[in-house]
């Protein structure tokens, strides 16, 4: 049989996209920072609750992971919706921080749980049919898919709080669209269950004996570099620039006509995030034909890091001199760069890794992306209390273009020496 050359959009193809689409409706996303800081937790206590989400993700892998050998990677997945459900629900019952922390691990749980297990099962389906060589192009397809279910998700909740009034409800009809999913998961057919089952069960010190297998390649620290740092700096400070978008829609004056401020926040937040998330759904579409046409994809990947990193810097500089929409549009290209280089970068790290160590590879670079952003999130929201949003966007992203650009320097030199 010949192989396909382009992606065949069969039921599965429908089934994975829905999944993503479903999973990114997330109704209180756009509004998650406004709603913690009208509750009265600083930015700091708010880096903290996304630090520990991430945390508690990385450090229940394991305990999680043999959870999934013992009920495969469907009902693994099935269950991580039941924690996001529950997750979803304890926050909008939350009346304290200590409450929230709670409510956040449960998220993280709903994380861990549900972590590369979707690719996993896409990359089964790939090679069961034989098509693997279009896992980029397959990819691709479906984060476009997530990206748009993003935009759609922004854009109800804008409308449900203009209707309301509040950021409140939001939580609870987060709930309807992952019931949907739970179900849409457990139509997956079995044969796609058993590679969770046949995984070799990972322990600490096994994790810990792949890490320092990568720790002494250099190349191998070259690309979890290049993988990691743009990807953290966007998870540490994307909800952050809620607040801009917040000041910036209490600005507008053909508004007039809305007397309360959550409404026309919600209208006006909706709407941008939209935008951002059409943009990055385009972006993520796109990057299959941008990787058939680079020569190098390492200096494409590098490149990229380097100027998403630049236009997170010149937002925090267009905020700090009031310019709220240009600010907001400049960060939006921050999401596009990293929304452009994610497909690529999958296939980046598969042809820069050795065969033999390529699921090691991703595991380190998992924990190192989960441990870095979780570390930013804190160091974010502290600079946010401290100094202000536009401020603490120029300090973090200069700190990490000269974070990489050491690095680099430094595997240069011990390159040249051996």
């Amino acid at each position: 049989m010949t192989a396909p050359t382009s992606i065949q959009k069969n039921s599965m193809y429908w089934r994975f996209s829905m999944y993503g689409f479903l999973k990114n409706l997330r109704f209180f996303d756009p509004f998650m920072i406004i709603y913690l800081s009208e509750m009265g937790v600083s930015y700091t206590q708010i880096g903290i609750l996304y630090a520990i989400r991430k945390l508690v993700a990385f450090f229940l892998e394991i305990p999680t992971g043999i959870l999934a050998d013992i009920l495969g990677r469907k009902l693994s997945l099935a269950t991580s919706f039941f924690a996001y459900i529950v997750s979803f629900i304890a926050i909008y019952y939350s009346t304290n921080f200590f409450l929230l922390v709670v409510a956040f691990s449960i998220f993280g749980i709903g994380e861990t749980l549900r972590s590369g297990s979707h690719k996993a099962i896409i990359v089964s389906y790939l090679e069961e049919k034989e098509w693997l060589h279009l896992k980029t192009d397959y990819f691709a397809n479906t984060r476009a898919w997530a990206q748009f279910g993003s935009g759609i998700s922004s854009l109800i909740a804008g409308f449900l709080v203009l209707y309301s009034g509040e950021f409140k409800s939001i939580f609870l009809y987060s709930v309807i669209p992952y019931i949907i999913n739970f179900f849409n998961l457990l139509t997956y057919p079995k044969s796609l269950d058993e590679g969770g089952k046949k995984k070799k069960k990972k322990t600490q010190s096994n994790f810990i004996k792949e890490l320092w297998v990568v720790l002494k390649q250099r190349q191998l620290i070259k690309v979890i570099t290049n993988a990691t740092v743009l990807s953290s700096f966007l998870g540490a400070s994307k909800d952050f620039i809620q607040p801009m978008m917040a000041t910036f829609a209490l600005t507008l004056p053909f508004l007039g006509f809305i007397d309360d401020e959550k409404q026309k926040i919600g209208l006006v937040v909706g709407i941008l995030y939209f935008g951002i998330y059409m943009m990055t759904s385009r972006a993520a579409v796109i990057s299959k034909s941008v990787k058939k046409q680079i020569s190098n994809q390492e200096k494409f990947i590098t490149y990229t890091l380097v100027i998403g990193l630049l236009f997170g810097i010149l937002a925090g500089l267009m905020y700090e001199i009031q310019l709220h929409l240009i600010a907001i549009t400049v960060f939006t290209l921050v999401y596009v760069t990293d929304s452009l280089r994610k497909p690529i970068l999958t296939g980046y790290i598969a042809d820069e890794s050795p065969t033999e160590m390529l699921t090691t590879v991703l595991s380190v670079d998992s924990f190192v992306l989960t441990v870095f952003t979780a570390l930013l999130s804190f160091v974010f929201g502290f600079l946010c209390d401290f100094l202000n949003i536009g401020n603490a966007l120029i300090l973090l992203g200069l700190s990490l273009a000269g974070f990489y650009f050491m690095t680099s320097l430094f595997f240069k030199e011990k390159s040249a020496q051996a």
